[in-house]
């Protein structure tokens, strides 16, 4: 039987008595505004506001040897040259008065044309939870909590994208309260990863997951800010082996395993031998303006594995700093640098790289490094900084036609980890696993990258956006390597185009 034409009324009975399902939508309605709406106690409820918002592109791209042999980085696969991609994210901010509030982010997350969600006729779906939180105000306080999937990134100062250590979203409770008019206290727990639900099967004790509990203190004034902060971390098992198994199995921490693990961790018997696994961070963002000059900088100490096998510990440092001139109107001239320890020649007493979580730090939005370009990290060569050192010129914000700003930059980049350590690695893991060729860097080997990128305004909302990027890598070691990828290593060329829209 076909339904009838024109539009039809939920909540209107066919008859007295009747009850159908075309009420629950409304009665459900009625509900959630009934919740959002009242508060007790209260004679007269706040207004609900519902504001949404959304970020959307679609760009094309093509390539030119991006992992330097125009294959990926296992040296199997080769890329398409041409692609066109397509990202959306749409917010959605539920709010009653200024001390309560709901945040989801939908997302279809960057994806070519053709691929899953953007595939003819069977299309997948692709809808992703980007981010769902909760934040209030305790009453009678000045208390501050967030609940739910929201956005964790530590504190890094403002001349470099993103975090060194960690930059990514994950489910947790923070807080934030203030100490004085200056200083902010914020802290929390996360869970990065669980195997289990609280139900675990076969007998297995519900151990396998990642925690994460952090604090920091930012203090900002006039002219100088410093934000010193902390990160536990724990990685804990059922008490079974569970050495790294890629996607077959935990301890699976997916891409991260290049930054959280150490080369020794792959060398037989595999794995961690205790059930938990301590992870600290520790370290301090500053920004100081001396006029003209604003001067960025920060340093970071991170360990994981202490107390294991000793070729399983991962401990480093990393430092950054940066000095930028603010007295030209249609340019601003910056100059950056890093330095991060590296592997030294064994793997036996562990890692001397930092381990990191979710690394996003970019300097001068540079054409080697993920991420802070506007068309994602698909578009860059996600070359590691953590086992490097190097120097960038950039000048950004380049103003000199109307509703045009551009970006030029130049970064050269050093390794400081033994070639000998990374030989025994790539061993131990095969390539593409722990170590790629052009992006993990030894001494002797250079990355030198170049990136120019434009955004012009064609209306209030919409940009017109290119990006476009050349790399070259040198003093590549065959011994490391082995001769073919060595003798196929090519420049690195990068063409981006598309539009963003913002509303």
């Amino acid at each position: 039987m076909h339904a009838p034409c024109g539009p039809r009324f939920p909540g209107i009975l066919r008859s007295q008595g009747a009850r159908t399902v075309e009420l629950l939508p409304a009665l459900l309605l009625a509900l959630l505004l009934t919740l959002f709406s009242v508060r007790p106690g209260q004679a007269q409820a706040e207004p609900t506001r519902v504001r949404m918002t959304g970020d959307w592109y679609a760009y094309a791209t093509s390539f030119t040897n991006r992992n330097f042999t125009g294959k990926d980085t296992t040296g199997t696969q080769t890329e398409d040259a041409l692609a066109m991609w397509q990202r959306l994210r749409l917010r959605t901010d539920i709010s009653q008065g200024d001390s309560l509030g709901f945040t989801l982010w939908l997302q279809v997350d960057n994806t070519p044309w053709g691929n899953n969600t953007y595939a003819v006729d069977n299309p997948a779906v692709e809808v992703e939870t980007y981010m769902a939180y909760l934040q209030f105000t305790v009453p009678g306080s000045k208390l501050v909590l967030t609940a739910g999937l929201q956005g964790f990134t530590l504190p890094q100062s403002e001349a470099f994208n993103g975090s060194v250590v960690a930059d990514t979203q994950i489910g947790a409770l923070t807080a934030s309260f203030p100490l004085s008019d200056f200083t902010q206290l914020k802290a929390g727990y996360g869970r990065l990863f669980s195997y289990n639900d609280f139900l675990a099967t076969g007998g297995v004790k519900p151990h396998d997951l990642f925690d994460l509990a952090f604090l920091a203190l930012p203090n900002t004034r006039e002219n100088f800010s410093v934000s010193p902060w902390a990160v536990l971390g724990l990685s804990m098992r059922d008490g079974q082996f569970r050495p790294y198994q890629g996607i077959s199995g935990p301890p699976n921490v997916g891409y991260m395993r290049t930054d959280l693990l150490s080369l020794g961790y792959f060398a037989q018997p595999l794995g961690y031998r205790q059930a938990t696994v301590p992870y600290y961070w520790g370290g301090a963002a500053f920004q100081a303006v001396l006029a003209p000059f604003t001067l960025y900088g920060d340093a970071v100490l991170g360990q994981g594995g202490a107390g294991d096998r000793a070729r399983n510990l991962r401990q480093g440092l990393f430092v950054d700093a940066a000095l930028e001139y603010n007295r030209f109107d249609k340019v601003t001239p910056r100059l950056s640098g890093w330095w991060s320890s590296g592997e030294d020649d064994s793997l036996g007493n562990g890692s001397e790289r930092m381990p990191a979580l979710v690394c996003t730090w970019n300097l001068g939005t540079s054409y080697l490094f993920s991420t802070g370009q506007v068309f994602d990290n698909t578009t860059s060569i996600a070359a590691n900084p953590i086992g490097a050192w190097g120097l960038g010129f950039t000048l950004d914000n380049i103003t000199f036609v109307d509703s045009l700003s551009s970006r030029l930059g130049l970064v050269r980049a050093q390794g400081t980890s033994s070639p000998k350590a990374l030989r025994q690695g790539l061993a131990l893991t095969g390539p593409g696993v722990m170590l790629a060729m052009g992006k993990t860097l030894a001494q002797g080997e250079g990355l030198t990258g170049v990136n120019f990128d434009h955004q012009y305004t064609v209306c209030e909302n919409l940009k017109l956006v290119a990006e476009t990027g050349w790399a070259r890598a040198d003093g590549l070691k065959a011994s490391i390597w082995g001769n073919p990828s060595v003798k196929a290593n090519k420049d690195s060329w990068k063409v981006a185009a598309g539009l963003q829209y913002k509303f």
